[in-house]
C-alpha cells in the first residue's frame, strides 16, 4: 500500500506535516505520491489557510507554538514567529474571511493578519471580554460581517463589517 511510507502509518509518531498528490493508478486503485514533508508544520489545532501559493498556520504541539508560512508547492518556510524575540502570536485556531485570516489564539487575543508570503502582517488585534482561564481552540467563525468566537459555555459576536 503506497500510504505504508508514511511513519505514522506504522505506528511510529510524525510530529509535523506534508503534501500528498493523489492520483488513479490504471486498475482503479488510488496512488498517493509525497510531495513534500516538514517538521516545521506541526499545527496543533487542526487549521491551516491557504492562499497565494502560501500555507499559514500555527505550529507547535503542546510544548509552545507560534503562526509560520510555508510556501505550499515546496514546503520552504517563508517566515515564522519563532524567530522573533518576543513572539507576538501564540498558537491557535485560523478562520478566513475577505483577504485576512482570523488568528483566534489559544490564551486569548483574537488577531487580524494579512496574508503575506514576506512577512507576518498584523492588522489588528482586540482581547476577547470575560476570558476564562481556559486554553481557546475552537476556531473562529466569520459570516455575513460577523465573527463568533466561542469560550467554553459563552459566544461571542462581533461586527467586523466594513463601515
Amino acid at each position: 500500500m503506497a500510504l505504508g511510507r508514511w511513519p505514522f502509518f506504522r505506528g511510529e509518531t510524525l510530529a509535523g506535516g506534508g503534501v500528498v498528490k493523489l492520483s488513479s493508478g490504471s486498475n482503479g486503485e488510488v496512488k498517493a505520491e509525497e510531495v513534500w514533508s516538514s517538521k516545521q508544520m506541526e499545527n496543533h489545532h487542526g487549521g491551516v489557510i491557504l492562499h497565494g501559493g502560501a500555507l499559514f498556520g500555527a505550529n507547535g504541539g503542546n510544548g509552545g507554538g507560534y503562526l509560520i508560512c510555508l510556501d505550499f508547492k515546496t514546503g520552504d518556510i517563508l517566515w515564522n514567529e519563532r524567530d522573533q524575540e518576543k513572539r507576538r502570536v501564540r498558537k491557535g485556531s485560523v478562520a478566513f474571511a475577505d483577504g485576512r485570516i482570523y488568528f483566534r489564539s489559544e490564551e486569548g487575543p483574537i488577531v487580524l493578519v494579512e496574508p503575506s508570503r514576506k512577512e507576518d502582517l498584523e492588522r489588528g488585534r482586540f482581547e476577547q471580554p470575560e476570558r476564562t482561564d481556559k486554553p481557546a481552540w475552537a476556531h473562529p467563525v466569520i459570516a455575513n460581517g460577523k465573527l463568533y468566537i466561542r469560550d467554553q459555555d459563552t459566544l461571542f459576536c462581533f461586527d467586523v463589517k466594513a463601515k
